[in-house]
């Protein structure tokens, strides 16, 4: 992975990393740290730090409030000052008396079963995929080791639709093309659960085109937990400073194909679908792309630095299923299924209810995933900024995150929502990467 600066057309440049200030997470510029990869994918980096939440109605979670962000020297519980925010009576920039709560993604679960999504070990930060994936162009696009296991959608069955993709049929067993992590490509999707969870973790495989080590480099599919780090310090000062990121509203729609297009926001927060075609995306024909100022406020730190497409797009698969291991768990689950550990997450629930699911009580407790501490019900729209939120069942166990391009004021960071992970013109996937 090579850091990078961005320039204004969206180029990249190397920076001088012992003369340049390449990044800076200071509240004020928020140029948060950027990389390449070989392929040209970019990757940001969300760094290893402590949180605390202040509802604006204490009744009611759905309302929103602040969330204060300390960043931590190394994987110590340490502020700048060498000050311990875990303890009670941590005083913070703001004066404030009180304990911190370290993000749970960068902690090591190996000894207590993940409760909430740790890693295998205390980690400094995760690189997240600046976009969602997208399809790499069909004449450069290299095959990855995974095949289509799930070649079916629309209908929950073995029997349901076959679907084509942006490169056409797709057959059981037909290697899956790697994606690329850049603007202005269809979002990756026809894609199931299960076949998403493994291509995340193939692609440090040495034929894929990003070159990253595996001795070194671990990919997987973005967990609940770490989606909540990105969504935390995205409305913190660090990033947004509490305003609504704004919606990815492009799609392009053609015969018996929808895709979105990465990297763009619409002309407002939560405004409605912009259609229109591969060939006025490659002429930079629409309006909103990445680097234009309208295109920036996608972002979550409002300029080009930050990471696209967590409101609308399409929804993302995260790596996180309720107990129950039956019907769809099993026909879509594939590699995903089993117990908790650091690549996924399992939830208690056998109810057919979401809201049942939702608040039992070997859930709500969990910290970090910016489902519980952000909504007050697994059943409407009782996320933060009114967006989605609708908890598992046994016929959708599985879920994803950040809304779809048609799904305006209900899509969002803060947005969740079940899905039975079957293939859909409407869901896709990013992984994060953890350098050790």
């Amino acid at each position: 992975m090579q850091p990078i600066v961005i320039n204004v057309d969206g180029t990249t440049s190397t920076p001088d990393r012992t003369t340049e200030n390449w990044y800076s997470y200071d509240g004020v510029e928020n140029k948060w740290a950027n990389a390449k990869t070989a392929d040209g994918s970019m990757w940001v980096w969300i760094p290893r730090y402590a949180y605390k939440i202040t509802y604006n109605d204490a009744s009611d979670k759905s309302q929103g409030g602040t969330i204060d962000v300390v960043f931590l020297q190394g994987t110590s519980y340490l502020d700048k000052d060498g000050k311990d925010v875990t303890q009670e009576n941590y005083v913070d920039e703001k004066g404030e008396t009180g304990a911190y709560i370290v993000h749970p993604a960068f902690e090591d679960g190996s000894s207590t079963g993940y409760p909430n999504g740790e890693w295998r070990k205390k980690i400094e930060g995760i690189w997240v995929a600046k976009f969602e994936a997208g399809y790499q162009d069909a004449d450069t696009a290299v095959n990855s080791n995974v095949g289509y296991s799930v070649t079916y959608g629309y209908g929950g069955s073995t029997t349901g639709d076959i679907q084509n993709n942006y490169y056409g049929e797709i057959q059981q067993g037909t290697k899956i093309k790697y994606p690329t992590f850049t603007a202005s490509k269809p979002s990756m999707n026809y894609i199931g659960i299960g076949d998403s969870y493994d291509l995340c973790r193939d692609l440090t495989s040495t034929n894929a085109p990003y070159k990253l080590n595996g001795n070194k480099v671990d990919s997987h599919l973005t967990k609940n937990s770490e989606w909540g780090t990105v969504a935390y310090l995205t409305h913190s000062k660090y990033g947004r400073n509490g305003q609504e990121v704004t919606i990815n509203n492009v799609s392009v729609n053609g015969e018996n194909t929808v895709y979105e297009i990465t990297g763009y926001a619409g002309a407002s927060v939560s405004g409605g679908e912009v259609i229109t075609n591969l060939t006025a995306i490659k002429n930079n024909e629409v309006k909103g792309s990445w680097t234009t100022t309208q295109g920036q406020k996608a972002s979550t730190t409002g300029n080009i630095y930050g990471i696209y497409d967590l409101s609308g797009g399409i929804w993302e698969f995260t790596a996180g299923y309720i107990a129950i291991e039956t019907g769809v768990y099993q026909d879509y689950g594939g590699s995903l299924k089993g117990e908790s550990s650091e690549y996924k997450s399992k939830y208690e629930g056998t109810s057919s209810s979401d809201l049942t699911n939702y608040s039992n009580e070997g859930n709500v407790n969990r910290k970090g995933e910016a489902i519980w501490e952000t909504s007050d019900s697994g059943n409407g729209v009782n996320s933060w900024n009114s967006d989605y939120s609708y908890f598992m069942n046994p016929d959708n166990p599985f879920i994803a995150r950040g809304g779809l391009w048609l799904n305006t004021s209900y899509s969002g960071v803060f947005a969740f929502r079940n899905n039975d992970g079957c293939l859909s013109f409407g869901v896709g996937f990013r992984p994060v990467l953890v350098v050790e």
